[in-house]
């Protein structure tokens, strides 16, 4: 009976040391999501882990969810083209033009396009952008012809960032092009994850682009043997040629998560000495096959620039359904 009366009651801690335990987790994954399975009050103590989506392929493949940052996510339904931007943690909602109404920039004559439902073909050679409350999709005037079409994209401090190999600035108002900024220097065997570009050799790299509160950042991943070997930042700065990828040691204090799709962000406030952090999903291929392709695990990596060191942090069951969209990282 006393020894009962001795033992602390762990739900009852005062909620600031929990919020301190919390940030001060292995990761923002795992470490995180352990946390908060310990009980309702250390749960209620910190905010939602970042979680990892696997769409699965079913019967019904109608909605393909596309996250972004900060929580939002545009929802596409595949039977009629339209789409919507969705916040998953709270329900809000906001409207955006169906995939195949489109016009050219300056114009108000609308095209309603022939929508075809293909998740296993991918290319795109041109580039639309929109916001809630438009009519249509507006088409971006690139000034040079786009290779296989723009595999990352990003929007800071009124511009928006096309990268297909090469960058092309963008004013987020007007949608002209204002200039090229070239790769990264000594980038060879850019591949192109989202179309599958280069992506069998033996060795290659990946970039992401980051939109960080006061700066945009490039990740560049090295790959060999299927397998991340490297992570390098670069900061986009001024120099006497132009705008240029500037080799930095870290992004900040930042927790940086890469997918398929898009990259997205949340600030570590220091915690576990500080430093970026970076959490990388990678297709790693398996034994096995699906209609005579090799199949593509979705393997997820954390790594610390801080103390220079990579952790597997989700390995999947071989056996895993086939999915109808890529792995996201879903950061609420």
């Amino acid at each position: 009976m006393a020894d009962e009366e001795k033992r602390p009651d762990w739900s009852d801690l005062p909620t600031d040391l929990l919020e301190n335990i919390g940030r001060r987790t292995r990761d923002a994954v795992t470490g995180l999501a352990a946390f908060r399975s310990v009980c309702r009050a250390w749960r209620a103590a910190v905010g939602p882990a970042p979680r990892l989506l696997l769409p699965r392929a079913g019967p019904s493949e109608d909605a393909l969810v596309f996250p972004l940052s900060r929580g939002w996510s545009i929802v596409v339904d595949a039977r009629d083209a339209s789409c919507r931007l969705s916040h998953l943690a709270t329900g809000a909602t906001a409207a955006l033009p169906r995939l195949n109404a489109v016009r050219h920039a300056g114009s108000d004559v609308v095209t309603h396009l022939t929508y075809l439902h293909r998740p296993d073909f991918h290319t795109a050679r041109v580039c639309y952008a929109a916001a809630p409350g438009d009519a249509a999709w507006t088409l971006v005037n690139t000034p040079v012809p786009v290779n296989l079409g723009y595999f990352d994209l990003a929007y800071h401090d009124g511009k928006m960032f096309g990268f297909d190999g090469q960058m092309t600035v963008f004013d987020a108002t007007t949608l002209h092009a204002l200039c090229i900024v070239q790769p990264p220097p000594a980038t060879p065997n850019l591949a192109n994850k989202m179309y599958g570009i280069c992506t069998q050799k033996e060795e290659f790299n990946f970039v992401h682009l980051v939109a960080l509160p006061s700066k945009l950042v490039l990740v560049r991943t090295s790959v060999k043997s299927s397998r991340p070997v490297a992570f390098d930042v670069f900061e986009l700065g001024s120099t006497p040629d132009g705008l240029a990828w500037l080799k930095v040691r870290d992004a900040g204090d930042y927790e940086l998560f890469l997918d398929g799709y898009h990259t997205t962000f949340r600030e570590n406030n220091g915690v576990n000495g500080g430093g970026t952090r970076i959490y990388y999903v990678h297709d790693v291929a398996t034994a096995g096959y699906v209609n005579e392709e090799r199949w593509l695990l979705p393997v997820a990596y954390c790594y610390s620039m801080q103390d220079n060191k990579l952790e597997c942090v989700y390995m999947p069951p071989e056996d895993i359904h086939q999915r109808s969209t890529k792995p996201s990282w879903f950061v609420p």
